[in-house]
């Protein structure tokens, strides 16, 4: 008779891990940890970094361009100078009073540009800085278009009439204006002197080689005395570039007195 075997039972057993494989697991789980909360601390922190940074970078920067000597003033150029105008650098120079190693931005450039405007030849004037340490002046001279007498100086004034130097060493050759004599009001000489050099600056080159004064009585009573002992009725000096078109048209008829006072109703006698 044969006995039955008994089914085999299978049994698991557990197995404990080696202690070193237990220890590594543990350490790679502390590093892991450690890391999170770095990360969660950086995360809180960044707002705070990033706002500190920014702090000492401005700080510094305001050091630098403010109150070190990295971006000083140093040169100073200057452009627009005419040699009609009479100016030379170095009176700009002297009136422009660059501080020289200041810092470059805290230069004030409009205080430099008023006192170069103040220069009677100066019409206008900029003042920028060229970085690192440049500052570049331009001034816009005035252009001279007659001589007017002030008493016995002969001086130049643009087409505004504004008397910006002496005529003493110039060679070219410009129309005279000769005001109302021994004018005693300061604003009524420059009013008329204005007047004369209007006119003056509206005659082109050709007419204007032929006139030899501009006399103005008042500012409504301007009068031409050119070459030849021709005369010519200007009246104001309004219109005066439509009147020296029609003059140089009525110069081709001989005549001794030209009147373009009202531009569109010229008249001449002989």
């Amino acid at each position: 008779m044969t006995v039955p075997s008994r089914p085999t039972r299978s049994r698991t057993t557990a197995r404990t891990p080696p202690a070193g494989a237990a220890a590594s697991v543990s350490a790679s789980s502390a590093r892991k940890f450690a890391r999170r909360q770095w990360s969660r601390r950086l995360l809180r922190l960044s707002p705070a970094l990033v706002l500190a940074s920014v702090v000492v970078l401005a700080g510094l920067a305001v050091w630098a361009f403010g109150f070190s000597t990295l971006f000083d003033a140093r040169t100073v150029v200057v452009g627009g100078l005419t040699p009609a105008s009479g100016l030379s650098r170095a009176e700009v120079l002297s009136s422009a009073a660059v501080p020289l190693g200041r810092p470059l931005a805290r230069i004030d450039l409009d205080a430099v540009r008023k006192r170069v405007a103040a220069l009677p030849a100066v019409k206008g004037a900029s003042v920028e800085r060229s970085w690192p340490h440049e500052v570049r002046i331009e001034a816009t001279c005035r252009t001279p278009v007659a001589v007017w007498r002030d008493g016995s100086v002969a001086r130049v004034v643009d087409a505004e009439g504004v008397a910006f130097r002496t005529a003493e060493g110039m060679r070219t050759r410009f129309v005279t204006i000769e005001t109302a004599a021994r004018e005693s009001d300061p604003e009524r000489v420059a009013g008329l002197r204005q007047a004369g050099a209007q006119v003056a600056a509206a005659l082109p080159a050709e007419l204007r080689r032929r006139v030899e004064t501009v006399r103005v009585r008042t500012v409504d009573s301007v009068t031409l005395h050119l070459d030849r002992g021709v005369t010519v009725m200007w009246g104001s000096a309004d219109d005066s570039r439509s009147k020296a078109r029609v003059l140089a048209a009525l110069l081709k008829q001989r005549a001794k007195v030209y009147d373009v006072s009202v531009p569109g109703f010229p008249t001449t006698r002989t």
